[in-house]
């Protein structure tokens, strides 16, 4: 636990040391190579705590900790919390110092992982159907053109029986994907009828066979990617215990694994328990640029909104100064950069 740290008094304030509940939350909260706290949230604090002439103490205990203890009392403040509705009559909020949304990660598709993706678009009933279509019309033109050519036993399809139906499959599979090399060309009017058909139920086909790999393929890729908060449903998600996106999971019937730390979850991705971890974008971009979760991708909810404020035990009568100070300093052209000077550039 740290030293309290002192300043000059205000002639209104309470010289009892105020408990500041903190937890590891990069970038807003974290220690340092030092052992010493910091972080976005932190360094806000310190300098409201400066001007107001406050002095303090900071309490480490798990977030999920932090919420029972603002509810409770057993605690005064914490600089990092995330606003919240449900929280309303626990705790109160100051106000909001810095706007994320919602935001998940999940693993990065491997080569082989791919082309498993892509053999299973291919390997499904419809397409199936589409293909032993194709199959079956090539055989029947075939054959329907032996029959047609054999009067010209000089022809493109002459030979034996074997080698006129070589032909025809080949000629049929040539015409069928519009290749049109023109080695073989029928002579007889019939043929030349028949052929005219299968161009036009060819071309049918194939619209139907690339219309079907193309709707499937775009299905897989939607599948595995996140663009709302109810695309969650299909991923085996982890959070941080306590969190506001543990509410949100809770609240939509998600099941979650809960970590205490974020770095936690970098266990799951690799044991396989989870496939995707939920956080806000600030805090997951930090930790990806800090290659913390491994080799991730990630994906915006913008659906999700989240507003970072202090949270405030019910009744602490330094709510309004500490409000007032929050304000004069976030209200300020060069809050968003010195906000950036620790989250990286905040495109919100």
């Amino acid at each position: 636990m740290n030293t309290p740290r002192s300043g000059v008094l205000s002639t209104n304030v309470s010289t009892t040391p105020l408990k500041v509940a903190v937890y590891e939350a990069p970038p807003f909260i974290f220690k340092d190579k030092n052992g010493s706290w910091t972080g976005l949230s932190i360094q806000l604090w310190e300098e409201i705590a400066a001007r107001l002439g406050l002095t303090y103490t900071y309490v480490p205990m798990p977030l999920d900790q932090v919420v029972k203890g603002l509810t409770a009392g057993s605690c005064d403040l914490c600089p990092s919390l995330v606003l919240s509705i449900h929280r309303v009559g626990e705790f109160e909020f100051t106000e909001p110092y810095l706007y994320s949304h919602g935001a998940v990660v999940t693993l990065h598709k491997s080569l082989i992982q791919t082309i498993g993706s892509f053999q299973g678009v291919l390997v499904n009933k419809k397409v199936m159907i589409i293909m032993a279509a194709m199959l079956l019309g090539m055989i029947l033109f075939s054959l329907l053109l032996t029959v047609a050519e054999i009067k010209h036993p000089k022809g493109h399809f002459s030979g034996s029986l074997g080698q006129r139906l070589g032909s025809s499959l080949w000629f049929s599979a040539v015409t069928m994907t519009t290749v049109g090399y023109g080695d073989k060309t029928p002579l007889s009017p019939l043929g030349r009828l028949i052929t005219f058909f299968w161009m036009l139920v060819g071309v049918l086909i194939i619209a139907l066979f690339t219309g079907a790999v193309a709707s499937d393929i775009t299905r897989a890729e939607m599948r595995e990617n996140v663009s709302a908060f109810s695309d969650l449903t299909r991923f085996h998600v982890g959070c941080i215990k306590g969190s506001r996106m543990d509410s949100l999971l809770g609240a939509m019937g998600i099941p979650a694994v809960r970590y205490e730390l974020p770095e936690d979850a970098k266990i799951g991705f690799q044991s396989g328990r989870i496939n995707a971890f939920a956080s806000d974008m600030v805090s997951l971009e930090y930790l990806m640029n800090q290659r913390k979760l491994g080799n991730l991708q990630i994906f915006s909810l913008p659906d999700s909104a989240l507003y970072y404020a202090f949270g405030v035990r019910n009744g602490l009568p330094l709510l309004s100064a500490i409000n007032r100070e929050l304000l004069d300093i976030t209200l300020l052209p060069n809050w968003r950069s010195r906000a950036e000077q620790w989250t990286g550039p905040l495109d919100l």
